[in-house]
């Protein structure tokens, strides 16, 4: 709802002071999640809480301070409303609704929680343990309920099980696909209902190396700025170091790309190609609807095994392109959302438009954030978990492996020219 800049102000005079480190921390967070860290100014952060930049520093005496404190703040209300859930005799009643209060949660911040996603990496010494710390909170209980419901499950695939139910119920933050908060909330949780009482294959050997690199240098360059980008973050690699890892002075750099930005731009525009190209692969391999979607789950965790830096980037450092840039790759997210979107329908007749990219959004998340929080696992492992939430099935691995795309020697030659 808008106002205008009187009722806007008058609100403003109306604030106790015993309100402002909230209202702070709250535009903080939203500023930071939109913008990153880097280019996140403390005055727009005062402006947007209507307050005064001398008034800000009476809270927080600099940027750091500032981000570090709506951080953990955000992990903090996670905590509450998780703590907040009544224990119950049933294990699987109260998994579900310590889900339910999360992804309240996540629709409640999703504005602002998709900084934990962009900028965790950031956090310092004891602020890095205070958030972990919070964030274990939650994992631990769902963990311990999940085993209270299947006592069979090892380690491996609870803690399979509890990344990808995280990953689904905080979806919403990624996109702004408007849906009613009870039909999302149902949605997320009918998901998650799938997930854990999924089987998951045994893990998979290491595909082994990947072949020869790229000899041309402006490969090179742009293989070896993803690997930097993505470990140590954007604007933490300088040109010079770009051009260490690629044998080359930081002139050598400027013949190929005018700018570090320049770089980012096509590293995140050749992951979003390499999407588009899963795609067609996956679907290459499909004669029904529901073998779309597994084809699908597979190209594209395959991509993201593949290539982990490259998914890294895209999640932490879209924000750091020109306007026109993101808005031309979000155009092509939509695009390919919408291809998923159409083939989940037909598989699944009654799921309404919006569910179903509801649903895929949820599903490529899983895909990401299965990579990243172990480059360990296979492939197919992440396949299967991320068809359970599309297909909304609890059929066992091995019904769900039997679809897998064949392999052959031209799908393996087609796979690898998709993805490279």
């Amino acid at each position: 709802m808008e106002t205008g800049d009187d009722c806007g102000t008058a609100e403003r005079t109306r604030r106790r002071p015993a309100d402002r480190r909230e209202v702070i921390l709250a535009a903080a967070a939203r500023s930071f999640a939109s913008s990153g860290f880097h280019a996140t100014r403390l005055g727009a952060i005062a402006d947007e809480a209507g307050i005064s930049a001398p008034a800000l520093y009476k809270h927080f005496s600099g940027k750091y301070e500032l981000f570090a404190a709506s951080l953990i703040h955000l992990a903090g209300q996670l905590a509450a409303a998780v703590a907040a859930v009544p224990s119950e005799d049933d294990p699987r009643s109260e998994l579900l609704a310590v889900v339910r209060s999360i992804a309240a949660n996540a629709l409640d911040n999703r504005e602002s929680g998709n900084v934990y996603r962009r900028e965790p990496r950031l956090l310092r010494g004891d602020d890095r343990r205070r958030l972990a710390e919070l964030s274990a909170t939650t994992r631990n209980r769902l963990t311990a309920l999940l085993r209270g419901m299947r006592p069979e499950v090892d380690d491996r695939t609870a803690r399979i099980l509890v990344t990808a139910t995280l990953s689904v119920v905080a979806s919403p933050v990624t996109h702004r696909i408007g849906l009613a908060r009870r039909t999302v909330l149902d949605v997320l949780c009918a998901a998650v209902e799938t997930l854990i009482d999924l089987d998951l294959p045994e893990p998979q050997p290491a595909a082994g190396t990947r072949g020869l690199a790229p000899a041309g240098r402006r490969e090179t360059i742009l293989t070896e700025s993803i690997r930097l980008f993505a470990d140590r973050g954007f604007h933490d690699v300088t040109l010079e170091q770009i051009g260490a890892a690629a044998g080359l002075p930081p002139s050598g750099v400027y013949r190929h790309f005018p700018s570090k930005n320049a770089i980012l731009a096509a590293a995140l525009w050749r992951g979003s190609e390499r999407t588009t190209a899963a795609i067609a692969e996956g679907l290459a391999h499909a004669n029904t609807p529901r073998e779309a979607l597994v084809a699908l789950a597979a190209e594209y965790s395959a991509l993201c095994v593949g290539d982990p830096g490259i998914m890294t980037v895209y999640l932490r450092d879209t924000g750091v392109l020109d306007p026109a840039d993101q808005r031309a790759l979000r155009r092509q997210q939509r695009v390919n959302v919408d291809e998923w979107a159409t083939w989940l329908q037909r598989a699944r007749p009654g799921v309404a438009p919006g569910v179903a990219r509801f649903l895929v959004h949820a599903a490529l998340n899983v895909a990401t954030d299965l990579t990243i929080a172990d480059r360990d696992l296979d492939a197919p492992t992440i396949a299967v978990v991320v068809t359970a939430v599309l297909t909304g099935e609890t059929a066992s691995a091995q019904a769900v492996g039997a679809l897998t795309p064949p392999t052959d020697p031209t799908a393996s030659t087609n796979h690898r020219r998709a993805t490279s």
